[in-house]
């Protein structure tokens, strides 16, 4: 029969669409968007249209910008219960907006596992585990001027202070709001749309990105920002350290099925880093 468009012969594609055998010829053939909502479609040498997920890449601009914004404006906001509360917020508008219109199953955000108090145990004994050797490097800091590592915020905390910060505002602020963003929604819709491998990639990315301005006022608060080498190699350490992170992030909810894992394991990684920060400041 003839296409709608060029006028030419065009064959029945297993989908009951029919698509032109010049465009063929011309390997011209569209690719089917992998989740709701627009896709714009480029046309590259040797393939034909690939559906750019604006919806997923929307979502990740906005969350970017929204962290490294409040980051420069008010540094570290997770010990702030207003920031806390917009933050729960926004996370449940993103988990309504990514099942209603984004068609993302509770199952495919992580948030379906019926085992999570394991899951939960589990990361937070596979983080303790694995922040060991950077705790260590805390308490013994090769080539920090002074031999010691000094955090401004440390100093000012106090054991109560410490205490209500490690049970309810860290997991509030930081470690339940950043999995189900991260490991839950991004993931679960990039996953969706490039495979496991390259979906994965893509939350690394982001989740390093995610942390570009806490991570250099963090740096700039120790006694490492008065050499300016070592101040930049700590910055691109640290996050090439968020990106390797959230790798294990991944894993563990691809894993475990669920989110419990990846935020025990981002629970016990920073409170265990501040923790010590808070003892050598004593």
């Amino acid at each position: 029969m003839s296409h709608p468009l060029c006028n030419r012969t065009s064959y029945r594609m297993p989908h009951g669409k029919h698509a032109c055998v010049w465009c063929r010829a011309y390997n011209t053939v569209a690719v089917m968007p992998l989740q709701r909502g627009p896709a714009v479609l480029l046309r590259l040498p040797r393939g034909a249209r690939l559906a750019l997920p604006l919806p997923l890449l929307g979502f990740t601009a906005l969350l970017l910008a929204y962290g490294n914004a409040i980051s420069a404006v008010s540094g570290d906001t997770s010990s702030e219960w207003a920031f806390i509360g917009l933050g729960l917020a926004l996370m449940a508008l993103a988990v309504v907006w990514a099942r209603r219109w984004q068609g993302l199953s509770l199952r495919e955000a992580g948030l379906a596992d019926p085992a999570w108090m394991r899951h939960l145990v589990l990361g937070a004994g596979i983080g303790g585990l694995l922040i060991l050797p950077v705790v260590i490097y805390f308490l013994v800091p090769v080539g920090v001027p002074g031999g010691e590592i000094g955090y401004e915020e440390a100093e000012r905390a106090t054991i109560g202070s410490l205490l209500v910060w490690a049970l309810v505002r860290q997991p509030l602020g930081v470690s339940l709001f950043e999995e189900v963003m991260f490991r839950g929604v991004m993931q679960g819709l990039a996953v969706r749309t490039w495979g496991t491998t390259a979906g994965v990639a893509f939350v690394a990315a982001a989740f390093a990105l995610w942390h570009l301005v806490v991570n250099y006022r963090t740096v700039q608060e120790t006694n490492i920002a008065q050499e300016p080498l070592l101040a930049a190699g700590a910055q691109v350490v640290s996050l090439v350290g968020l990106g390797v992170g959230s790798l294990v992030l991944s894993y563990l909810r691809l894993r475990t099925g669920g989110l419990a894992a990846p935020i025990g394991f981002h629970w016990a990684t920073v409170v265990a880093m501040q923790s010590t920060l808070f003892a050598l400041a004593r």
